[in-house]
């Protein structure tokens, strides 16, 4: 039968405890889970004690990891739950923490899609992108829906041409067909819709914004 060790603090955390058994492996418990569990040098560790130090040690270190990657920016309940799949954590273990999260009010789809909607617009980006990127970022379509309704409401147009406005200099030295080709581009690639595209640039064909094309406007 095995025995434990050593208990020691787990580097800097006050609350954290590394328990070593006596072949060597690790288990990192919350001190409240040692005290519970009335562990100590020398304790006896039988198979269901050394079950319940696995799974302990398990949920911790996926609790860690997830707040890790919620302390760098909000996720999705799917993208978290990818993460934690990729570093090996169990199904269940995931779907345990992940659940508590959610609960708890740490993933939040809702939350989560209108600040990365904000962001990409504050960024000059068009709504066919956001959506884009938030469905393969796992979040349901009428949460998507009413992300982007909040942030982008009746600004695209806008949006798209004040991007407009910020490349125009830099494509003065080509021809006009070719300047509204890369502007098209640039639009498309951004994720703005046709219907704001095409009218956008019918505009700068008018002979009032000629000038803005051609390069002839008064710097």
């Amino acid at each position: 039968m095995q025995q434990v060790a050593r208990i020691r603090p787990a580097g800097r955390r006050e609350d954290l405890r590394a328990v070593t058994l006596a072949d060597g492996r690790r288990f990192l418990l919350e001190a409240e889970q040692v005290t519970f569990l009335g562990l100590s040098p020398e304790t006896a560790v039988d198979e269901g004690l050394e079950r319940r130090l696995v799974n302990l040690d398990e949920r911790l270190r996926a609790r860690e990891a997830a707040l890790t990657l919620l302390r760098y920016r909000l996720r999705s309940r799917a993208e978290l739950t990818a993460r934690l799949r990729r570093r090996g954590f169990s199904p269940h273990v995931i779907q345990d923490l992940v659940a508590d999260l959610i609960a708890k009010g740490m993933v939040d789809d809702g939350r989560f899609a209108r600040a990365w909607a904000e962001h990409r617009a504050i960024g000059q980006n068009g709504p066919h992108r956001v959506r884009a990127e938030l469905r393969s970022k796992g979040v349901a379509s009428a949460v998507i829906d009413e992300a982007v309704r909040a942030v982008f409401g009746g600004d695209e147009a806008e949006l798209a041409a004040a991007l407009v406005e910020r490349h125009l200099r830099r494509l003065r030295s080509l021809p006009v067909e070719v300047r509204l080709r890369r502007l098209a581009g640039l639009l498309r690639r951004r994720g703005f819709s046709g219907s704001v595209i095409a009218p956008l640039l019918r505009r700068y064909m008018r002979p009032g914004h000629q000038a803005d094309l051609s390069g002839d406007a008064s710097e």
